[in-house]
């Protein structure tokens, strides 16, 4: 029984690591609505971007994010990404922390709509790769309004959006935490991949096992038990 136990206890920990460590593949379809604007990151580009919504496939699902990753250049598709607390993105060499999370979650409270218009989306955008870049991303021309938004956090007293972040591979992006009702840790809704549910069937199986194996070695003993209890009258 005690085996048994600690069999369960070891399998349970390997779905639950297994279910935390999955990665899944990131589509970038294009930024609509959106606008050409120029920006420059120390030691990586300077030039035109496009900045605005953009539109994702997260594991099969539809989605509107932004980046948070003005280090890296995007691509159109790629598996590795995992979703990570907002704070805890982007990689390398990008910065974030809980302040920094929670002034972009205040600016999607505040700016976004499936519906803003394309420099609304240019100016949120903007204003979230100021957050995450700092000193090293600086805005040449037109800004769309994001220094006015990034003002307006000094002000707003309202509930910030629940987020999460997608890291991998190619851009960080932010996208809506369990459609922007759970909490940042949660991801959105998606499917699970295979992995996990092998180690659910697995799990069931074990336990069906489990279960078969004690209920047939319980029975025998009791025969063996009986047999032995009969010779010895």
């Amino acid at each position: 029984m005690i085996r048994t136990v600690r069999f369960l206890a070891v399998l349970l920990s390997l779905i639950a690591a297994t279910s935390q460590g999955n990665t899944f593949t990131v589509q970038e379809l294009g930024i609509s609505p959106g606008v050409v604007a120029t920006i420059s990151v120390t030691g990586f580009y300077t030039g035109n971007v496009y900045a605005g919504i953009n539109k994702l496939i997260v594991n099969g699902v539809a989605m509107d994010g932004f980046c948070i990753d003005p280090f890296h250049f995007s691509l159109s598709s790629s598996p590795g990404y995992q979703f990570l607390p907002l704070a805890s993105a982007p990689k390398p060499p990008g910065t974030m922390n809980s302040t920094q999370a929670t002034e972009i979650s205040d600016l999607w409270a505040m700016h976004y709509s499936p519906t803003m218009s394309a420099n609304n989306a240019a100016g949120l955008q903007i204003a979230i790769w100021e957050i995450v870049g700092g000193n090293k991303l600086s805005v040449l021309g037109n800004d769309y309004g994001a220094s006015t938004m990034l003002a307006q956090l000094n002000s707003f007293t309202g509930k910030g959006a629940k987020l999460i972040a997608v890291s991998g591979p190619g851009q960080d992006y932010v996208v809506p935490s369990s459609s922007g009702t759970g909490g940042e840790n949660n991801p959105p809704g998606v499917p699970e991949n295979g992995s996990t549910f092998g180690f659910l069937a697995l799990a069931a199986f074990a336990l069906g096992f489990t279960h078969t194996f004690g209920s047939s070695f319980a029975a025998s003993s009791r025969r063996a038990l009986s047999r032995i209890a009969i010779r010895r009258s």
